[in-house]
């Protein structure tokens, strides 16, 4: 009997437990840790992003976790044992070591079954560009495409996608261990704020270094203006932690010098806010 294809990812998608219910894919929470109290991506979902933004803000440390070894061996041999196979979307190896976790869960899983029953996506991004990939991936599950062929179709995806972020505040990512606290405090000293993209091997690199956060997103602007172009992109996904007037008006540039139709724009989950801080606004293009 053919197996059916279920999807799994992490709270780094940005996307609520009602969405991933909707959506009808398996969500699995990352943790993080603020002025050393650990958290979980879903605690406490009555406090609201913009709240806890705030209260990140006024923070002196934070941190965050991977999802381990044990809760994706529980969660993808729950599935097996359905009936079906698994297809996990995550977080960028490169933020964290929950992708190396769950390719070893799955490469083990494999052998123990004798198929392909696992297959993992390293989204080289998170928040929405993996919810991109996602819905790429449903399309393809509709198309009755194998396992493996969703695995092939989404890596060649991830390496045509373009992302992009930039954080207002490079102390964040100096907490979580991104930058060093000496390039923290040159940037703060000299109001530079950085457009971060993903390099061909997945890594992060500043693709440009800008005088003021203005600046920033005008050179954003004319980038994806090319990106989209040049690369035949479809979909165009903002999210930020704050949905301003800024994030409005990198949706509508978008729409009017781009063939892109439609831009969809969301609040960035709590433990990716922790790695590039409550000021954040990304772009996710595929």
């Amino acid at each position: 009997m053919k197996r059916k294809i279920k999807i799994v990812t992490d709270s780094c998608s940005s996307l609520t437990r009602q969405e991933c219910e909707e959506m009808d894919i398996v969500c699995l929470e990352t943790n993080f840790m603020v002025d050393g109290n650990l958290h979980n991506a879903f605690d406490d979902e009555s406090v609201s992003l913009k709240d806890f933004y705030e209260e990140l803000d006024k923070s002196k440390s934070c941190s965050t976790g991977c999802v381990n070894d044990q809760t994706f061996t529980e969660c993808f041999e729950g599935l097996i044992e359905k009936d079906c196979s698994v297809i996990y979307i995550g977080l960028s190896s490169f933020l964290s070591s929950t992708y190396s976790h769950s390719e070893a869960v799955a490469n083990n899983l494999n052998e123990k079954y004798n198929e392909k029953v696992v297959s993992v996506v390293d989204s080289r991004c998170g928040s929405y560009g993996m919810l991109l990939l996602i819905e790429k991936a449903q399309e393809m599950i509709k198309q009755d495409m194998s396992l493996q062929e969703i695995e092939d179709a989404l890596n060649e995806i991830v390496k045509n996608m373009a992302v992009s972020f930039v954080p207002r505040d490079l102390s964040f990512m100096y907490k979580c261990g991104r930058i060093s606290a000496v390039e923290a405090g040159i940037g703060k000293l000299l109001h530079i704020v950085p457009i971060v993209s993903v390099s061909e091997s997945g890594k992060l690199k500043v693709s440009e270094k800008c005088l003021g956060f203005k600046n920033a997103m005008k050179t954003l602007k004319n980038k994806y203006a090319t990106a989209i172009k040049n690369k035949g992109l479809t979909k165009c996904y903002i999210t930020s932690c704050n949905l301003d007037q800024d994030t409005e008006a990198l949706k509508q540039f978008i729409l009017e010098n781009t063939d892109i139709k439609e831009v969809k724009t969301g609040l960035i989950d709590k433990t990716l806010a922790c790695c590039c801080g409550p000021k954040t606004i990304a772009i996710f293009c595929g």
